[in-house]
Order: structure tokens, then C-alpha cells, then sequence
């Protein structure tokens, strides 16, 4: 159950990669299928997920996500997502293309890897210890099978 009328809004905000309005549109769709399946994660207290009203997804390009990554947590490079605990998750185009590619996933498929990755650490999963990444992982994927179609 989803205690607030919570909804995901997708932007696309790069041109490296193409990425149509429809894409954009099956994203928040498969985002917001997914929420019931992320909220919560007791141990962690839940996160903030459950507080907010609305999570915004903006997918950008390397250049940018740098600059988020250096600015926000003092780490230079690019990445493939950064969640700010007020709702926002910025997500790397051409990262999702890389990864995607030595993964063996479709770039389509990485990036709802992503958003999904995102709102999982808004319900309080972390990822920094090798035990709770693989955790995430598993549950991330899991949400991933249930909503791609």
C-alpha cells in the first residue's frame, strides 16, 4: 500500500541518446507499478519514500551527472544514478547505454534498472557494504521482471 498518493514524473533532459516521449511516458507507467514493490525497507526505517508526493526522475548526460556527483558529493566523474533524499533521481543516458552494453541489458531495460535503483534508495536501501548491495540487487531485479513488458 502506498500511503501517500505518491506519483513519478520522467524528464528527459540530454540529447546523447534518443529517447521519445513515448519511452519517457512507459517509464513513469513501470515507475509507478513499481513503487508498491519498493516501499519500505524496515530496517532502515523505510526511507523517505513513503513521506513524498511526488519523485522526479531526470535523465541526463555524462557531462551533467558529473558535475551533480562532483557538486553534491564531492566525487569527480561520471556515474549511473544519484537519489537525493527530497525525491529527485538523476540518471546517466550514456552511462545506461555503457553499462547496459557490457551487461548484456538493452539500454531501454538499464535505464528502468535505474529508476527503480532510485527508488529503492528512497525507501532506505543503501548499497556501500557488499551484503546490502547484493540485497538491493536482488530486489531490484525482482522489481524489474514484474514490471518490464
Amino acid at each position: 500500500m502506498i500511503p501517500n498518493e505518491i506519483e513519478v514524473e520522467v524528464y528527459n533532459h540530454q540529447s546523447a541518446e534518443l529517447i521519445g516521449d513515448e519511452l519517457l511516458s512507459r517509464y513513469a507507467e513501470m515507475a509507478n507499478m513499481a513503487l508498491p514493490m519498493a516501499l519500505g525497507n524496515p530496517s532502515n526505517g523505510g526511507g523517505v519514500l513513503p513521506d513524498l508526493d511526488l519523485v522526479e526522475v531526470s535523465i541526463v548526460d555524462d557531462e551533467t551527472i558529473a558535475q551533480v556527483h562532483v557538486d553534491f558529493m564531492d566525487i569527480p566523474g561520471a556515474t549511473d544514478v544519484i537519489t537525493f533524499a527530497h525525491g529527485e533521481i538523476v540518471i546517466s543516458a550514456e552511462t545506461a547505454r555503457s553499462y547496459g552494453e557490457s551487461y548484456g541489458n538493452k539500454f531501454e531495460k538499464e535505464l528502468m534498472l535505474y529508476i527503480i535503483h532510485g527508488l529503492l534508495h528512497l525507501s532506505g536501501h543503501e548499497d556501500a557494504e557488499e551484503a546490502d548491495r547484493e540485497t538491493m540487487e536482488k530486489i531490484q531485479f525482482a522489481i524489474l521482471e514484474k514490471v518490464w513488458s
